[in-house]
């Protein structure tokens, strides 16, 4: 109880409860739009982010390999936070379908390539990424490649 009372008197508690009194206090006073214009404003919000976003992401995923989910993290930020998705990486790349196959804006065929990735790597690990460096240079040759970053977190 004593902290309680202790925390009532802080002004800086004080000041957040006024804030969020005044914030409720405008929130329900804000004039209601009539659902026709909030269907027009949703609309045209729409078609503006579609201009801005290029071909549209279902269109550039319809194609995506069964072993790869658009949510899926290519690069992690800190604490092995996702900063970038195959999705976002796409759109970044301006990927199409083109016959059945992921390309980029230039039409290059788009390949995924995932590394290994260990927390304690075995005894061979300079062979294996020896190999998948090898593979890695070969596949860019000809497509456009997005490797899969690993997670700091498990390494």
């Amino acid at each position: 109880m004593e902290f309680a009372n202790q925390r009532s008197g802080d002004p800086y508690c004080k000041k957040f409860l006024v804030g969020v009194f005044f914030f409720l206090l405008l929130a329900g006073l804000a004039p209601a739009k009539s659902e026709s214009v909030r269907k027009l404003s949703a609309i045209s919000a729409l078609a503006v982010a579609d201009e801005d976003a290029g071909p549209s992401p279902s269109k550039s995923l319809s194609c995506l390999p069964k072993d790869v989910r658009a949510d899926e993290a290519v690069s992690y930020g800190i604490k092995g936070k996702s900063i970038l998705t195959v999705e976002k990486k796409l759109a970044e790349m301006k990927a199409r379908c083109r016959r059945g196959k992921l390309v980029d804006a230039r039409g290059r065929e788009i390949r995924f390539f995932r590394v290994s990735c260990w927390g304690n790597p075995p005894e061979d690990y300079q062979e294996i990424q020896k190999r998948e460096n090898e593979e890695l240079a070969k596949l860019k040759k000809r497509y456009a490649v997005i490797v899969f970053g690993c997670n700091p977190m498990i390494q």
